[in-house]
């Protein structure tokens, strides 16, 4: 429940995707998520909810795929240690933000 209240983790992820020409010519634009697509998702906090790993269905205009997040909180902010896309048929996986 307590990503279903993270609006801005997942919103700003889509914005740095939707920024990716790799992304957009495989999946095309990634339209907002719908609070089902949050709660059928995988998350995981860690380090007393400063730590997230995230997993949610997205729907582009091509096709749709899996956001994966995992980012740490900065105060209200989140700071996205890797963000990427998975897609099947053909499996793929779009590297969108990869920080050690």
């Amino acid at each position: 429940m307590t990503a279903f209240k993270e609006n801005s983790l997942y919103q700003k992820a889509i914005d740095h995707a939707n920024k990716n020409p790799e992304v957009i010519q495989t999946i095309g634009k990634i339209s907002p998520v719908d609070k089902l697509a949050i709660l059928e998702g995988n998350s995981s906090y860690s380090n007393n909810n400063k730590s997230v790993d995230l997993s949610i269905r997205v729907n582009g205009d091509i096709k749709n795929g899996k956001l994966e997040i995992h980012a740490d909180r900065n105060g209200s902010d989140w700071n996205y240690k890797k963000i990427f896309i998975r897609t099947k048929n053909p499996h793929k996986e779009i590297i969108v933000i990869n920080k050690p």
